[in-house]
């Protein structure tokens, strides 16, 4: 079962890391990114003043192409650097316009969800993220709150 497990997660990360997709995810949220900055703008989402070398690690590409990006990104008002503590470290937060683009991209990526989920029940839906949040938390070593 544990081989089942992990084949079904590496059929989801296939999923999730093809280009295609995030080229039709941005094309349905009509925003107008590069599919390689697209992880960029969710982390930073997701994780308001995260370093260049923390997005370089998390989404598995080298510093330099990460910064490139980033600097692509803070040109096209997506991004800003916030507040230096640190001259070493840039920090990363959305700019208002990267924030009104990153509510389409997860607008788009909920009625994609929805689209594809139409023959889950709500008790299935509902037991598909508890179970997966559940993953993470044991994947991750945090705890965070189910929400329904």
């Amino acid at each position: 079962m544990d081989n089942e497990i992990f084949e079904a997660l590496f059929e989801i990360v296939t999923f999730f890391n093809q280009p295609q997709q995030d080229r039709h995810l941005l094309q349905q949220a009509d925003v107008p990114l590069e599919p390689a900055a697209l992880p960029i703008v969710v982390r930073v989402g997701r994780q308001p003043e995260i370093s260049i070398g923390q997005l370089a690690d998390q989404i598995g590409r080298n510093h330099s192409s990460i910064s490139r990006q980033v600097d692509k990104l803070i040109t096209a008002g997506w991004l800003q650097e916030a507040e230096r503590r640190d001259q070493r470290i840039r920090l990363l937060t959305l700019t208002p316009q990267g924030q009104r683009g990153l509510m389409q991209i997860k607008l788009a990526r909920e009625a994609a969800f929805r689209e594809k989920l139409t023959s889950y029940s709500n008790t299935d839906r509902a037991e598909l993220a508890r179970v997966l949040q559940q993953l993470a938390d044991t994947l991750t070593g945090e705890k965070k709150p189910y929400h329904e």
